[in-house]
């Protein structure tokens, strides 16, 4: 877990490093990869963020005019489930378009490490806007520099320089407007 939360603030810091130090933590040493344990990584690092960064809506209560506990409980609810879901989504449309990006072979491993570690960056600005008692607009605009770390990650998927244009389109709208869609979408239906 704790290489796990370093990896997100190396990517954080400098996104370009941070893809760097994950394409390297992913070769094995016989040059091939796929060392990195999706579906460890998935249970036990990204759940548990997802978890605890829905559950500092709690927090919310503390401050004056805050919700009460069961709209504290129906925002951690809403926050748990539109991250979890995003997942899954951008995972799937992620595979249905990357073969059409790619030239040649295709690591959809890849494709869910970025998106995972992508939504796991998303989930730490909820957190900030959980426990933060003013409304901050840098706050609201963190969610475009997860393009910009989106954009240093396409050497890493391995984006032919031609495509980046068509890879950001697909990637930030199925990464942030998974999120952002469900988080509405629930929230409304609530």
């Amino acid at each position: 877990m704790l290489k796990f939360l370093g990896n997100i603030i190396q990517l954080v810091f400098s996104p370009q490093k941070g893809w760097e130090d994950l394409d390297e933590d992913d070769y094995r040493s016989d040059g091939r990869r796929g060392r990195i344990d999706i579906r460890r990584l998935y249970t036990r690092c990204f759940l548990p963020l997802i978890a605890i960064c829905s559950a500092t809506s709690f927090t919310r209560m503390l401050f004056d005019g805050g919700p009460d506990f069961l709209g504290a409980l129906q925002m951690a609810i809403i926050e748990f489930f539109s991250l979890f879901l995003s997942y899954h989504l951008a995972v799937y449309v992620f595979s249905w378009g990357m073969p059409k990006i790619m030239e040649g072979n295709h690591d959809h491993r890849r494709d869910a490490i970025m998106v995972l570690y992508c939504i796991s960056v998303i989930s730490l600005i909820f957190l900030l806007g959980n426990i933060i008692k003013v409304k901050l607009a840098l706050i609201q605009f963190l969610p475009f520099y997860v393009i910009f770390i989106i954009w240093k990650g396409a050497d890493f998927i391995g984006v032919p320089q031609r495509n980046i244009g068509q890879f950001m389109l697909m990637a930030s709208a199925s990464v942030l407007g998974a999120v952002y869609g469900l988080s509405f979408l629930f929230d409304k239906l609530m």
